[in-house]
């Protein structure tokens, strides 16, 4: 496949030309990108934007240059880049630009993100720049921080002073980091990537029906941006045709984010704004996917190009969002409310897959497809500069390698686990609390993982328990540390079983066989599974665990409940593991419930490391039903039978020479045999449709609520 790429790139024509900077900084740098006449212009010189996401917190920081040489081979001059909050300020005041090792995103090198500016200006790359403080994304809660929720009441994205207030301390510190790499700046440092720098995200969507838009929030943080040295050409970006221009502000640039009914909104934003240049700040080349559906989301290379040709026709700049999708690494993944113009449809709430690969024209793991060779091309096209700009071949990606087998063995379980917890870990409350709620952490909160609640209590089979509201998310009942509720492995589940979060009032009836009487020991355990990153004002209130409600037995509320926090993002792994490694047996294997596996993958000094994919969907592979995997202790995110992704990108920069230590942290079956492959499986892909039939916004836009 790379040869047939690099053969066909060669046919384009490979330019040894004049490097990016060198050409538009020639004579000095007296101004920035400017939109005016239908056209940009970059220091007073016509420009198209032919850019590329990419979020360098999705991607091991080893592949950075790569990704970033892979892009500019294409054709592409830009890099887009989200900035996510949550990573940034993981707890309040706390700021981690990868000096303070707080989370494995910091131990790792991925929010270096000086460093990640530096190494685009050396790639001769220029970047659109998209601080937030809130990013949408398909990341978790959109780039918010939980934290935010532990303060109640909390009013998200709005003019209100609680949440601006933390907003603006965290832009300030960001953009202090930043500043110094705009192009163009009329008094400071010029010659840096960013030329321009989005205010909020989408935010035409975030509302109702028509009704204005809270706008004064918008002049808010264009004033922090500029308070905070950002000098660039600002703007906003939307679907025209749906929200026209109602998260503008001040006639900044708006821009377009579109796939399907390209010519639609092209006509539209023109119809908006006639004398300003067309940017599409969101082409989707393809699509994200959610646990629990049956197919994995694509897009047709012809159709790719199709609307890639509609995009270049209309004279327009163009954004690919995702040129490289990457990986939700860790539990970072974000979440949908299933619904259309306030109308939702169950089960309402749907989170992301771990795999960003998003059907992008270069692959999770660093391949390329058909649609890469299909930009360069029609970019080879369009691209006035294209003959005179210096690009590189495109580089090598990583190998994939297929590891051999290894053995697990259990280390733990959950009666082990919480037996043997830190003290700072267990909170007395009389009602149950979200997550958010815990005072944990210096009052932050718990912000990802497992939440436990636990009473000792009298029960017999026939016994109802009955939890008020909807549970957040996934939830299982442990009795005396035997689980007796039903794993929930599929999509017609989360409507009928206990534990799902799609239930209202779920009930649990105690089965036969269950005879403890007065000292039954009650765990509830409950698993967040990401928070919502798009939707209208309601649905921001993101809490986790069990909070709606009361927790009843046989119709009578009980109180006074222990809650075990188990959160490996900051409280490290460890809290996994028994310090008795011969305690289980293979056979703990078979017993329903949660458990901690433990494998070792030795790499010779000698031995070719690349990149692997964990197969949880191969026909000997179906034991492993629901969980996360931890490589040398990174978490490299969850798993799930139902599907549609069936195996587990693991970067090999993640190992080495040596012992490799796997941990997998399983919520109901599991295996004494890890398999490896070298080819991902995303899942089936649904049949190809007609451009009218996506047109339904509850297809392809699942999304908007």
């Amino acid at each position: 496949q790379i040869l047939g790429l690099l053969f066909g790139v060669l046919l384009v024509g490979v330019c040894q030309g004049v490097p990016l900077y060198d050409y538009f900084s020639e004579g000095g740098i007296t101004q920035g990108l400017v939109a005016e006449n239908n056209e940009f212009y970059l220091n007073g010189k016509p420009f198209k934007i032919l850019s590329g996401s990419l979020h360098y917190f999705r991607v091991h920081p080893d592949y950075w240059r790569t990704r970033m040489q892979q892009y500019k081979a294409a054709g592409l001059n830009t890099l887009d880049v989200y900035v996510p909050w949550n990573l940034h300020e993981p707890r309040k005041d706390e700021f981690d630009f990868g000096d303070l090792g707080l989370t494995q995103f910091s131990k790792e090198g991925f929010l270096n993100i000086t460093r990640f500016l530096e190494m685009a200006r050396e790639e001769e790359m220029f970047v659109i720049f998209r601080p937030g403080p809130y990013i949408c994304g398909e990341w978790e809660f959109g780039g918010l921080p939980s934290w935010l929720l532990h303060e109640y009441p909390m009013y998200f994205r709005m003019s209100y002073g609680p949440y601006e207030d933390r907003a603006e301390v965290y832009m300030l510190q960001l953009l202090q980091k930043v500043k110094d790499f705009q192009f163009y700046t009329e008094n400071g440092v010029k010659g840096g990537p960013i030329i321009m720098t989005q205010i909020e995200n989408e935010y035409g969507n975030y509302g109702y029906s028509d009704y204005p838009r809270d706008k004064e929030h918008l002049r808010f943080l264009k004033k922090v941006l500029r308070f905070g040295g950002i000098e660039s050409l600002l703007f906003t970006s939307d679907t025209p045709s749906s929200t026209a221009d109602w998260g503008n502000v001040d006639y900044e640039l708006m821009t377009a984010n579109f796939k399907w009914n390209s010519e639609k909104e092209l006509k539209r934003i023109k119809e908006i704004r006639p004398d300003a240049p067309i940017l599409v700040s969101e082409y989707w080349p393809g699509w994200f996917d959610h646990w629990f559906e049956d197919n994995h989301n694509t897009l047709s290379d012809a159709d790719f190009r199709t609307i890639l040709g509609n995009i270049f026709g209309a004279n327009a700049s163009v954004n690919f969002y995702m040129f490289f999708g990457g990986t939700n690494f860790a539990y970072m993944n974000g979440a949908n409310i299933l619904g259309y113009s306030g109308v939702e449809v169950p089960p309402v709430y749907v989170p992301d897959v771990t795999s960003y690969d998003y059907d992008a024209p270069i692959t999770e793991s660093g391949q390329y497809t058909a649609k890469y060779n299909s930009t360069v091309e029609m970019i080879a096209e369009y691209d006035p500069l294209y003959n005179l700009i210096d690009r590189p071949l495109p580089p090598t990606p990583a190998k994939l390698v297929a590891y051999p087998d290894i053995e697990m063995i259990v280390v733990n379980d959950l009666t082990s686990i919480l037996a043997n917890i830190p003290a700072e870990f267990i909170k007395e409350y009389e009602k149950p609390h979200s997550m958010e709620e815990i005072d944990i952490f210096n009052g932050n909160g718990q912000s990802y993982g497992y939440i436990v609640y636990r009473k000792e209590v009298s029960l017999s089979p026939g016994s109802k328990i009955t939890i008020r509201g909807h549970i957040r998310d996934l939830a299982q009942i442990m009795i005396n540390g035997v689980m007796v509720s039903e794993p929930i492995l599929s999509s017609v589940q989360l409507l009928t079983t206990f534990g799902s979060w799609a239930i209202r009032d779920s009930q649990f009836v105690v089965p036969e066989g269950i005879n403890c009487g007065e000292s039954c020991t009650l765990d509830i355990l409950v698993e967040n599974l990401g928070r919502a990153n798009f939707g209208v004002p309601h649905t921001f209130n993101q809490k986790k665990g069990i909070w709606e409600g009361d927790i009843l037995i046989d119709d009578k509320v009980v109180d006074n409940w222990t809650h075990f926090m188990l959160d490996p993002t900051f409280s490290g792994e460890d809290i996994f593991r028994s310090n008795d490694l011969n305690k289980f047996d293979r056979t703990a294997a078979e017993s329903l419930g949660f458990k901690v596996f433990l494998g070792v993958l030795t790499l010779g000094e000698d031995t070719e490391i690349g990149d692997t994919f964990f197969d949880f969907g191969c026909d000997a592979c179906q034991d492993w039903s629901h969980g996360a995997v931890f490589v040398n202790d990174f978490n490299v995110g969850r798993y799930h039978t139902a599907g549609p992704q069936q195996t587990l990108y693991i970067p090999g920069a993640l190992l080495k020479p040596g012992e490799n230590y796997i941990s997998v942290l399983e919520s109901y079956h599991g295996s004494n045999t890890f398999k490896f492959t070298a080819t991902p499986n995303y899942g089936t892909v649904a049949a190809d449709t007609t451009d009218k039939d996506k047109e339904n916004p509850l297809d392809m836009n699942i999304n908007l609520i």
